[in-house]
């Protein structure tokens, strides 16, 4: 059990992304979870008043992305300046899964914003002190930040549930879906001990290439965001039907499942898919094939020791 922190000197405020996060993160700290009120008008546009004292405290502003990142975006750049005008020593704003982090480069042929560097921008001007997020899209979008950054990682707790889960897991291969996750499933195999292997497509032809060997293997298929699973359903599918996979895991951090296709879930090579409750997902209403794969974990541990860190310097 950690030490409980003073509420004198730290609020945890919850976002309406991910409420049930937001309380396990704060009952780590040893503290209760602030109140704010957040509207959202019929025009669309939102509002926050922030119910408790944040002056010369360290506020902490839990709120992650989803499904309605615009609102819960816009709700979070309200409330970092509402406390900074009220106030407040530092703050923090906690984002498990960075909104809009994909858009971190913009293709030379292509007429593109950079969005990831827009949104570092915002956090920066409404008053944010510091980030804090969980397996960040790519590493180069900390650089759009010139307050400090800390990019936490699922990884271990994956690790964990790989090795308690899994059975003959030393036998097993890690597999990134695409080229963008090379260093991730890297990182993962290296902690592991275990051999890696590589989905690339071929953009002329559509033609999926698996570079390493899958052949009646248990295949850990890593990755760090899940929205509509078709790059997972394609990995698995070219896995299975090409490589001859004996059977499928995948482990991904921010699970925004706007799509959960069944084919993927009613597969039989597919054992679980392991997600983190960085997103707030109702999985109750779900397909019984689909329920019965899914595993959810807790980060609150990770991103709480973080914040208790942090808090302490």
């Amino acid at each position: 059990m950690t030490n409980p922190v003073s509420n004198h000197d730290m609020k945890v405020f919850s976002g309406l992304s991910n409420p049930d996060l937001s309380k396990r993160i704060a009952r780590y700290c040893g503290v209760k979870v602030s109140q704010a009120d957040f509207e959202l008008y019929t025009n669309g546009e939102s509002d926050v008043d922030i119910q408790d004292s944040v002056r010369g405290k360290n506020v902490y502003i839990v709120q992650s992305s989803g499904r309605d990142t615009n609102n819960h975006l816009m709700g979070l750049l309200l409330f970092i300046q509402a406390c900074k005008l009220a106030g407040a020593r530092r703050i923090t704003a906690v984002l498990p899964l960075l909104p809009y982090a994909r858009g971190d480069h913009k293709q030379p042929d292509k007429r593109k914003p950079i969005a990831a560097k827009m949104i570092a921008g915002m956090l920066e001007v409404s008053g944010a002190n510091q980030v804090v997020t969980v397996d960040i899209h790519s590493p180069q979008t900390e650089g759009f930040f010139s307050i400090p950054v800390d990019c936490l990682t699922a990884r271990f707790i994956f690790e964990r549930w790989i090795k308690e889960n899994i059975p003959d897991w030393q036998q097993a291969v890690v597999c990134s879906p695409d080229e963008g996750g090379t260093r991730r499933a890297g990182i993962l195999a290296e902690k592991l001990h275990l051999p890696m292997a590589l989905i690339h497509r071929e953009s002329f032809n559509e033609e999926h290439i698996i570079s390493g060997n899958v052949q009646d293997k248990q295949v850990i298929l890593i990755d760090d965001l899940a929205d509509t699973c078709f790059t997972l359903h394609n990995a698995v599918t070219q896995l299975v039907r090409v490589g001859g996979a004996r059977c499928v895991f995948i482990c991904v951090t921010h699970a925004v499942l706007s799509q959960m296709p069944q084919e993927l879930f009613c597969r039989s090579e597919l054992v679980k898919m392991v997600v983190t409750n960085t997103v707030n997902q109702d999985y109750s209403d779900c397909h019984e094939s689909i329920t019965e794969k899914l595993v959810v974990i807790d980060v609150s541990d990770v991103i709480g020791e973080a914040i208790r860190r942090n808090h302490f310097a």
